[in-house]
């Protein structure tokens, strides 16, 4: 099959449904879920008419199976420079959670499956916008874990577990050393300076995402990842 004669941009021989069957149970709403979070790669916000934009440093998506949550830390280019203390944000701290029982819940008094899917109500998203003093803690923790994945032996050996509370984790890093990422199931498989470091840095994001820090001017911006057809189309 020659490439435009039904054929999609990207998938040359193929043809490929859109929009795709979805079929409404749990797996679906999970799936488009596990998208939506991994999906947001940068955050932009105006602050007193200022536009800042932060890049991923830290982000980490775990998966508990009824819920999964990303977790992140992401930094100005102003974050990187040895300067006294800024007056407004350098940091941007994440957490975002997709619950399987709220969710069918929702879904339960929707009109339209598909409607549910494309609106906001699936994962719940909470932003603090701090500089370092705000989220001194936090940003402390964030240094020390990316910096021990960057100078030390990341291995990953087997395990032997009846039960793990994470099913499975993906870990991004953005740092000024190198860029990374790694997705393995702690249910067979083990990092342990992974598993060392994660809940401590898990616990301290989540305390400071809920702190007030600076208030954007308006709604938050971001940009997220695109299927081939789209980046090519």
């Amino acid at each position: 099959m020659d490439e435009g004669q039904g054929s999609e941009a990207g998938y040359p021989g193929f043809m490929v449904m859109r929009p795709p069957r979805l079929l409404k149970n749990i797996g679906t709403l999970k799936r488009v879920a596990v998208a939506k979070l991994a999906g947001i790669r940068m955050i932009s916000a105006s602050f007193s008419g200022e536009r800042l934009l932060f890049q991923p440093w830290l982000t980490v998506m775990v998966d508990e199976g009824p819920c999964v949550s990303v977790t992140g830390v992401y930094r100005t280019d102003t974050s990187l420079r040895n300067e006294p203390e800024e007056e407004g944000p350098v940091f941007c701290l994440r957490k975002s959670t997709w619950l399987s029982a709220a969710d069918l819940a929702l879904v339960k008094g929707a009109y339209d499956f598909r409607s549910h899917l494309r609106g906001g109500e699936q994962v719940v998203d909470s932003f603090a916008f701090v500089n370092r003093s705000a989220g001194r803690e936090a940003i402390g923790i964030t240094e020390e874990f990316v910096t021990s994945m960057n100078t030390s032996e990341l291995t990953l050996r087997a395990a032997d577990r009846a039960s793990s509370q994470f099913q499975f984790i993906k870990i991004e890093v953005g740092g000024e050393i190198r860029a990374f990422n790694i997705g393995y199931s702690p249910v067979t498989t083990s990092i342990d300076l992974v598993e060392s470091a994660l809940p401590e840095w898990l616990a301290s994001v989540d305390r400071a995402v809920n702190v007030p820090g600076f208030q954007p001017d308006g709604p938050l911006t971001i940009s997220i990842d695109r299927s081939v057809p789209e980046l090519i189309g």
